[in-house]
């Protein structure tokens, strides 16, 4: 299994979150919104971008679908610095809290 965290401007998540929903097989997506400080200005300073963290624990066969999915629909235009990242991780172990099922009994792919 995998973990993927991304992180997209706030005004591009509905798109994402659409896009996503109309993967066979996607289980479900936590969102936290944020307030993001970076992306120095020539002057040296940060400024606050409104951004919003998804996390999404899918199997090995969906993870490439699934962050290909994020960065097509999160990029702004042709792209621009500040449009977020996306980080994949392994699971070593997932245990639903509802009946005790593990891994891949958690509904992921």
């Amino acid at each position: 299994m995998k973990e993927i965290k991304a992180y997209v401007r706030e005004h591009m998540l509905d798109k994402v979150i659409d896009a996503l929903a109309a993967i066979p097989g996607m289980p479900g997506i936590a969102v936290v919104h944020l307030r993001e400080y970076g992306h120095a200005t020539d002057e040296g300073g940060l400024v606050r971008i409104d951004m919003a963290k998804l996390e999404i624990d899918v199997g090995d066969a969906l993870a490439d679908r699934v962050v290909e999915v994020i960065v097509a629909h999160a990029r702004t235009g042709s792209g621009h610095p500040g449009d977020g990242r996306v980080f994949v991780s392994d699971l070593g172990r997932a245990v639903r809290i509802a009946d005790g099922g593990h891994d891949s009994d958690m509904g992921a792919p």
